[in-house]
């Protein structure tokens, strides 16, 4: 997480806009975090490749179509992620494993995955 006195920033790929909206809620009220979220693979990549953050909380089908390869533009950028998915752990490629809160989730879950993915990140 960003140690200055700016607030950290979070990106969220979710499509469900509840759900997103509920997240952004949750990361900005609870954790202090400023929000842009992405509800489809095309804003999800464009983010990805641009957006400054020091974590995503990422769903892995967007619009039915999957979020890898936004995953690979965060792994690349060395931006630490949380997966926020209804997917089975064994239907998650080794390659994009990460601290992982199933749906449904408490808001206790997610900040305890934050915390383990940003902990884990490399600089």
């Amino acid at each position: 997480m960003n140690t200055s006195s700016v607030a950290p920033r979070a990106i969220v790929f979710e499509d469900h806009s509840g759900l997103a909206s509920a997240l952004t809620d949750l990361l900005e009220a609870r954790l202090g975090y400023d929000v842009t979220c992405a509800g489809c693979i095309e804003e999800a990549l464009r983010l990805a490749h641009v957006e400054p953050c020091d974590i995503a909380i990422v769903d892995l089908n967007l619009q039915g179509i999957r979020a890898y390869p936004a995953l690979d533009e965060l792994k690349r950028r060395g931006i630490p992620y949380v997966l926020a998915t209804g997917a089975m752990p064994v239907d998650i490629p080794c390659r994009y494993k990460a601290p992982t809160v199933h749906k449904p989730y408490s808001a206790q879950q997610l900040e305890l995955a934050i915390k383990e993915a940003s902990s884990a990140r490399v600089c």
